[in-house]
């Protein structure tokens, strides 16, 4: 059973009533006719092709969940997802806080936080170059497209976190610490 398979499955209003009903505990015909809500007919096809993609085990005679064929499609989304998100975002550290160029997360721990906000300084401003602040905010916008900060909120971050210097309305990629400039 694929994670997609389950999803295909469940997508079917009957077989998601009977699997349902069999969630709540359902092991009779009787208990799955009444909490599906189906006519017998509907029933049993959905059960037999619920049995037929894996889902459910004919267990002495009454059909039960297939626990191990769920938590295995369970297991195997968990990893598709942790695999896409590590091509999406090599860098473990920007993992779950960049994706696609958009700042969808910003850590609260010092460490991660300075991490994530330093990659989006250094990504966005060239050392040695000013920048006013409509420009700051311009270069910050896509960063901050369907993320949890607006531009500004990250401009006042990135000051407030020293990665940006700001002098008499002018900007600054900050130097790193222990630079000596």
């Amino acid at each position: 059973m694929t994670p997609e398979q389950l999803a295909i499955d469940l997508g079917d209003p009957a077989l998601r009533r009977v699997f349902s009903a069999l969630a709540l505990g359902a092991s009779t015909s009787s208990e799955i006719l009444s909490l599906s809500g189906l006519a017998a007919p509907q029933a049993a096809k959905a059960i037999g092709r619920l049995v037929r993609s894996g889902l459910l085990v004919q267990g002495r005679g009454s059909p039960a969940l297939d626990d191990d064929a769920l938590a295995a499609a369970a297991e195997t989304a968990a990893r598709r997802v942790a695999e896409e998100r590590a091509a999406d975002q090599p860098d473990p550290q920007l993992r779950g806080h960049v994706r696609g160029g958009v700042l969808v997360n910003v850590p609260e721990q010092d460490d991660a936080r300075l991490a994530v906000l330093g990659h989006v300084a250094e990504s966005t401003f060239a050392a040695g170059d000013d920048y006013d602040e409509r420009t700051v905010t311009d270069r910050l916008q896509p960063w901050c497209e369907g993320g949890v900060l607006d531009a500004v909120s990250l401009r006042r971050a990135l000051v407030d976190d020293g990665l940006l210097a700001r002098e008499s309305n002018r900007y600054r990629l900050a130097a790193p610490a222990g630079s000596g400039g």
